[in-house]
């Protein structure tokens, strides 16, 4: 059997190609790292490390060690955690990624009502960059994400499950110049300046036949509006105080609506709807927690849902 301290102690090693500087990372003494190293190597019947003008530098078996052994120390790592996230909701921690839009309509409600049941639950929110929830899920810093599901079709090391779709509408201030025109279309509505997120390849094509400013992000496929945000509730602050139009779920600006601050523009599209999820890592048990989470969700998103059909219903 081998010993992950040792394992630890080799990574750490060849990460700072110095027995004395990762003796001290280690808070060992540089003697004792080099007889935990020896150990290894006469466990193992074959030379690590060698050490060279460049510094210490692992072998062919001592390359092959790092990369078998870091998957077993995150494997060890996320065994003891899930140990400790199936102890019960009490003494838990969870750890969440949330896309810009389910950030702000609903993984924070969620988050909110679950830590009041559950006081003692440590929550830890990521609301970042897309493609940057996934790198975290995938690296398996993250329990659970609710992010854009057609970023990982296909992706076969994830599991996903679609949430409701909330269609879109544009919107724009109190007194803007487009509501003094009949039926302005979207690629009219475009000619002002647009305000949201990055949107992905999916609806990316759509806005740039559209619109007169913005471009694809040549690495990801993403539509840039001309004025980029990375928070719908900036986009909304934006368009409060410019003749700037953005993108939303009707129920997300439901309160400046009835409060005659915002107006909903009637022009429409398919493509204008949410299309997330939630996205897990395949094979890995979801905590009491996380589940918990999920179904917080599903009431919250449900309740969305009804809203919307509520306020389309009202505005004939």
């Amino acid at each position: 059997m081998l010993d992950l301290r040792l394992l630890h102690q080799a990574i750490i090693l060849a990460s700072y190609r110095n027995y004395a500087r990762a003796a001290q990372a280690l808070h060992l003494t540089q003697p004792a790292l080099s007889r935990s190293i020896a150990g290894l190597e006469a466990r193992l019947g074959e030379k690590l490390f060698n050490r060279t003008p460049r510094g210490v530098v692992p072998t062919a078996f001592g390359e092959l060690l790092l990369v078998r052994g870091r998957t077993l120390l995150d494997d060890s790592a996320r065994i003891e955690r899930e140990f400790n996230l199936m102890r019960g909701l009490e003494i838990g921690e969870l750890r969440i990624g949330a896309g810009a839009y389910p950030a702000q309509m609903s993984v924070g409600r969620a988050v909110g009502r679950l830590t009041e049941r559950h006081p003692a639950l440590r929550v830890d929110v990521m609301a970042d960059d897309l493609r940057g929830i996934i790198v975290a899920l995938l690296a398996g810093r993250l329990d659970l994400a609710v992010v854009e599901l057609s970023l990982v079709a296909g992706e076969p090391r994830l599991v996903t499950e679609k949430l409701p779709a909330h269609p879109g509408c544009f919107y724009c201030r109190a007194g803007h110049p487009l509501l003094a025109e009949s039926d302005p279309g979207i690629a009219r509505i475009l000619e002002f300046p647009f305000v949201g997120t990055r949107m992905p390849p999916r609806v990316a094509q759509s806005f740039l036949e559209l619109a007169r400013a913005g471009s694809i992000d040549r690495d990801t496929g993403d539509y840039l509006p001309p004025i980029k945000v990375d928070s719908i509730r900036m986009a909304k602050d934006i368009v409060l105080a410019s003749d700037a139009v953005a993108v939303a779920p009707q129920a997300f600006i439901a309160e400046e609506i009835a409060a005659g601050r915002l107006v909903v523009l009637a022009a429409r599209a398919a493509w204008m709807q949410t299309g997330y999820g939630f996205v897990a890592l395949r094979g890995v048990l979801l905590s009491p927690a996380a589940e918990a989470f999920k179904d917080e969700m599903r009431r919250v998103e449900d309740e969305i849902t009804a809203g919307d059909r509520d306020l389309r219903a009202a505005a004939g």
